[in-house]
């Protein structure tokens, strides 16, 4: 497969690239996209994190990561699907704390549930994960619950080719 004659336009640098593309993933969780204006108001999002209030008066926490996927042909790897995770209040906290301090890294994984929709069936949204953090300027990584029956968490457990990583960016850009 010849992936040089492959090109595509990277949303975050706004930077033409040729080859396949090996991270995917939205600006914000699923939550927030949905969110009305006014909700978005009470809320704050950047590139890593989001608050966004729920209708009883609580907030959500979100933190961006990546579920990284082996990819079993080619030393290009990992392939990354770059999501959002919820996390409880008290998880937000502690990561929050410590978000600028390398003993980040340092801190037990936390139980997060996937808030991102990705191109698979049955949904994503709502899958049992950890979220592993590491020092600052690193994405954290999610780690998927192995025992979940998913398409999602087969690949991550077992690894793609490259084959299924042009299938995704055929499927994702637009070309």
């Amino acid at each position: 497969m010849a992936t040089s004659s492959h090109s595509w336009t990277c949303a975050a640098c706004s930077t033409p690239h040729s080859g396949l593309a090996m991270v995917f993933g939205p600006n914000a969780p699923g939550p927030w996209m949905s969110a009305t204006d006014a909700e978005r108001a009470g809320g704050e999002l950047d590139a890593d994190t989001c608050v966004l209030p729920d209708g009883d008066g609580s907030m959500n926490y979100f933190v961006r990561g990546h579920i990284e996927i082996p990819v079993l042909d080619s030393p290009d790897g990992p392939f990354c699907w770059s999501v959002w995770v919820s996390l409880s209040e008290d998880s937000m906290l502690k990561l929050a704390a410590v978000w600028e301090d390398p003993a980040r890294a340092d801190l037990e994984p936390m139980f997060a549930w996937l808030c991102t929709h990705l191109p698979y069936e049955p949904t994503t949204v709502a899958l049992p994960a950890r979220l592993h953090n590491r020092e600052p300027g690193r994405v954290p990584w999610v780690e998927l619950d192995p025992g979940v029956d998913h398409p999602l968490v087969h690949e991550y457990r077992t690894g793609v080719t490259m084959h299924r990583i042009a299938e995704i960016n055929q499927q994702l850009i637009n070309d």
